[in-house]
């Protein structure tokens, strides 16, 4: 069924159709009216002409008063006229006599014998109901008016042949009409059928279906609305299928901890547990509730980056006395497992940036280096100049990533071993891609089997990332 747009729009076009049909067929028609009469009026005027030729025969006597009625005759009969003619009083003209009807008023008479013209649209006769279309001329001999001529016929000749040319404009109108509304009907449809499967699909997506999307066809305004919403489509289905899988996958980390809890908790209360253990079996809840409160805490936090409501304290920072730092923070975590951290930069290295951010990513960077490498390895964190770029670099020797695990690093709650990350959530990555990302830089992973693993961060310069936060 037609929705209420495409009546209004298919309404609006018809009415400026018809509209504009009525115009221009007004517009003929009152030209064809006006053009008819004229005709008319100039054949009455050569007739006017060859009557008066005549005329003057009559009135030099060069032509009988019966010759001269005969010719009027056939000219009446001929040309669907009629003819009167009128002597001056005032002529020298006693044997002549007027010829046809008396004009009904005096004044046209005066005017022509006068010596003027006279067109007028009126009854001829007296006793006349007939409007005629008159015209009158006087007849001149020797530069003086001696009679006077009128022509006149029916203007209901006139006005059969105006409504002849009024229903050809009309059935050309309507036929006009007739196409026009199809074709806009037609093409109406067409252009609303993209529009109509536009508001099919937003329907759809209001309902939480976003697996629909509208064909893109042409280059113009309704191909590109039509992309605009394909492009929103996709950006909504992967939200809703990033929210499944976080669901999903909170579900998951909140499952174990609070399974764990319930049952400790649940054997004390029942008395399963014994006494003498249940110090053990509260300090295992106590581990999970901590375990939980940190996911609670990075969950927070990365709502807030990817909300955009985190607000960073930008300063100027030393990049090398900042990793040091953090390497002096995890040395006794690392001598633990006879794992060496080093520090190095090849030369100074000053960025625009939040310093206990980038502390964050490079602690979680060297710190799950430190948890993933085998004892006796090495790690670190160092700035290398690579085509007159820097990059700071957290590397380790260890065993490496595989190469189909690599791409997924930095997804929430993503272990490459979950029997070795029991107290991980999988965020630390994703919250420091996010703060990587909060300052304009990029980070990405380079990593093979035996060989080692090395993140790389690339920051702006002090004086382009000033730039860019004005």
């Amino acid at each position: 069924m037609l929705n209420s747009f495409y009546r209004k729009l298919l309404f609006i076009y018809i009415s400026i159709t018809v509209v504009s049909i009525l115009a221009i067929s007004g517009t003929i028609g009152y030209t064809m009216k006006q053009k008819t009469y004229e005709r008319s009026e100039k054949l009455l005027l050569e007739k006017v002409e060859q009557v008066g030729e005549l005329a003057k025969d009559l009135f030099d006597n060069s032509t009988q008063l019966k010759d001269f009625r005969k010719q009027i005759s056939a000219i009446e009969k001929t040309s669907n006229v009629h003819v009167a003619v009128i002597k001056h009083p005032r002529a020298n003209l006693d044997k002549i006599q007027s010829v046809g009807e008396t004009p009904a008023r005096k004044e046209w008479v005066d005017k022509v014998l006068s010596g003027n013209q006279v067109t007028v649209r009126s009854n001829f006769a007296q006793n006349s109901t007939v409007n005629m279309l008159i015209v009158g001329r006087p007849v001149m001999q020797e530069n003086r008016v001696i009679g006077g001529i009128f022509l006149y016929t029916p203007i209901i000749n006139i006005q059969d042949t105006i409504n002849g040319i009024n229903r050809a404009i009309f059935v050309s109108a309507l036929t006009v009409a007739l196409l026009a509304i199809a074709v806009l009907y037609f093409v109406s449809r067409h252009f609303m059928k993209p529009i109509q499967l536009m508001s099919k699909t937003a329907e759809a997506l209001a309902m939480g279906d976003f697996s629909g999307r509208v064909p893109v066809r042409g280059k113009d305004e309704i191909a590109s609305l039509s992309g605009s919403l394909n492009r929103m489509a996709g950006k909504l289905q992967k939200v809703e299928e990033g929210r499944k899988r976080f669901l999903s996958e909170i579900s998951h980390e909140l499952r174990t901890p609070l399974t764990t809890i319930r049952a400790s908790l649940q054997g004390i209360t029942d008395g399963v547990v014994e006494p003498k253990d249940a110090k053990e079996f509260i300090q295992v809840s106590l581990q999970e509730t901590l375990r939980l409160s940190h996911l609670v805490d990075d969950l927070m936090e990365l709502s807030s980056f990817e909300e955009k409501q985190v607000k960073l304290n930008l300063q100027d920072v030393d990049v090398p006395d900042l990793i040091g730092l953090v390497v002096t923070q995890l040395k006794m975590k690392a001598k633990a497992k006879q794992i060496e951290l080093s520090s190095e930069a090849e030369g100074p290295y000053l960025v625009y940036a939040d310093a206990d951010r980038l502390r964050q990513v490079f602690i979680n960077l060297l710190d799950n280096a430190i948890n993933h490498i085998p004892e006796g390895s090495s790690a670190g964190i160092r700035v290398k100049v690579v085509k007159n770029e820097r990059w700071i670099e957290v590397w380790d020797n260890g065993l490496g990533i595989a190469s189909e695990k690599l791409p997924h690093l930095f997804d929430r709650f993503y272990k490459t071993d979950e029997s070795r990350n029991r107290f991980g959530a999988g965020l630390g990555l994703t919250i420091s891609k996010h703060i990587v990302e909060a300052h304009g830089g990029s980070i990405r992973v380079e990593s093979q089997l035996q060989m080692g693993t090395v993140f790389k961060i690339f920051l702006q310069s002090p004086i382009l990332r000033r730039m860019t936060n004005l």
